[in-house]
């Protein structure tokens, strides 16, 4: 295709966008004006114009029907979050209070492993309960830094030393995390052997929510034996 014809294409365009009743003003030129159809036989600029609304039409009650299915999920999924809140915040003893949050993380998220870092605070949770504590100074912890100072949750692949890190000889099979940081009270991590379960801009309000659960109740216990001094 030459420059010219290139620039006579470019006019034309041009022209039929800023006066898009033209052909109406020319009914003659759409009896001769013919598309080819990818079925095979020609079809009217009309026929074509409808063919093309039609599409148009379909992907917008598609994504109409999608934005449906989200709203519905998240409605679901905060009447789940009101229940187990609930349910959690009615827990006086501290370690069953994670004991709790621990089976709920695996099964809210369909997940195949947790870690509850808490910095400075022990809990004597069941031993199937992964809750660990170190200092938030702790030299292992400053990988961390930036989703900690993020104060929001994070998701996606974590590269080796994080993920074995938090999960140790089983880390190898974790393909995707959420990390949730709890403010200066320690960070939730929770893994999956499926990349796809947590990935970068998922949304993350139920796990930031929860998370204020989290450091909600480690303000109810005494200070002196649980906080650490401002």
């Amino acid at each position: 295709m030459s420059d010219t014809t290139r620039s006579i294409e470019s006019v034309v365009k041009k022209f039929l966008l800023k006066n898009p009743d033209f052909l109406e003003q020319e009914p003659e030129l759409l009896r001769d004006l013919e598309l080819n159809h990818s079925a095979g036989p020609a079809v009217s600029l009309i026929e074509k114009q409808v063919q093309y609304l039609r599409s148009q039409n379909e992907g917008l009650e598609t994504r109409m029907n999608q934005l449906i299915q989200v709203a519905s999920d998240n409605e679901k999924l905060m009447s789940r979050l009101h229940k187990l809140t609930l349910e959690l915040m009615a827990i006086r003893d501290l370690p069953a209070f994670f004991d709790r949050l621990s089976e709920a993380l695996l099964s809210e998220f369909n997940a195949d492993i947790i870690n509850i870092t808490l910095f400075d605070i022990k809990v004597e949770a069941k031993p199937k309960t992964p809750i660990f504590q170190t200092r938030r100074d702790d030299p292992d912890m400053q990988q961390f830094q930036d989703q900690l100072e993020k104060d929001v949750s994070v998701c996606g692949r974590l590269n080796s030393n994080k993920r074995d890190y938090l999960f140790g000889s089983r880390g190898q099979w974790v393909q995707s995390t959420a990390l949730v940081p709890l403010g200066d009270d320690g960070m939730l991590a929770v893994g999956s052997s499926d990349p796809a379960r947590f990935y970068p801009g998922m949304g993350t309000l139920f796990l930031d929510l929860l998370a204020c659960v989290v450091t909600s109740r480690l303000t109810l216990e005494e200070p002196e034996e649980h906080r650490r001094s401002a």
